[in-house]
């Protein structure tokens, strides 16, 4: 299945739209299709965050124009491992 992510980023007091297009494994968005989504377009924004080397803070994220999935987005986060295990 192909989705279209959209986002609103603000970029260090700069506006801007981006669109991308996802393939997503039936399975998967049968199970939580917002969940699902929204870790491919947390993926997304933060190449785009890295590429740039600016700030960005996360406005607004549709998937397919009329899904609203911010608040998903915005809650999802990278485990950090701790550096010292002991082995």
């Amino acid at each position: 299945m192909k989705v279209v992510v959209m986002t609103k980023l603000n970029t260090e007091g700069s506006m801007g739209l981006r669109r991308g297009s996802f393939l997503i494994s039936d399975y998967e968005f049968k199970k939580n299709p917002d969940w699902y989504i929204g870790i491919k377009a947390y993926e997304w924004i933060q190449q785009i965050a890295e590429y740039g080397g600016r700030k960005t803070e996360i406005i607004q994220v549709t998937w397919n124009e009329e899904n609203d999935i911010t608040e998903v987005v915005k809650s999802i986060y990278p485990i950090m491992l701790e550096e010292d295990l002991p082995f």
